[in-house]
């Protein structure tokens, strides 16, 4: 294992054990909620389902779609806010 794989490694646990990958995502779900863009999400979603002949469509390629929509559709201040709340709290616990 490479030493970036190990920081990383490393990173990942204390998210985890710390509870702050938790907190995260619950301030994501609710500012992604809160922004409308979760209703927005299902909405597109249903307008795909319902524009395809499901039998020529896999679900991966519905996943992929969905999901590129998806990401590019998250605001570009709830995008920020959530990398300066990840910065912060790595500031904070690594030397």
């Amino acid at each position: 294992m490479s030493d970036a794989e190990k920081m990383q490694t490393s990173v990942s646990r204390l998210f985890v054990e710390s509870g702050e990958k938790d907190r995260l995502l619950q301030l994501l779900r609710a500012r992604l909620s809160d922004s409308g863009w979760t209703d927005s999400l299902d909405a597109y979603s249903r307008d795909v389902i319902k524009s395809k002949n499901l039998e020529d469509v896999s679900f991966e390629d519905l996943i992929k779609e969905i999901g590129d929509h998806g990401r590019s559709t998250v605001s570009e201040t709830i995008k920020k806010d959530l990398l300066e709340s990840i910065k912060k709290f790595l500031d904070e616990h690594l030397d």
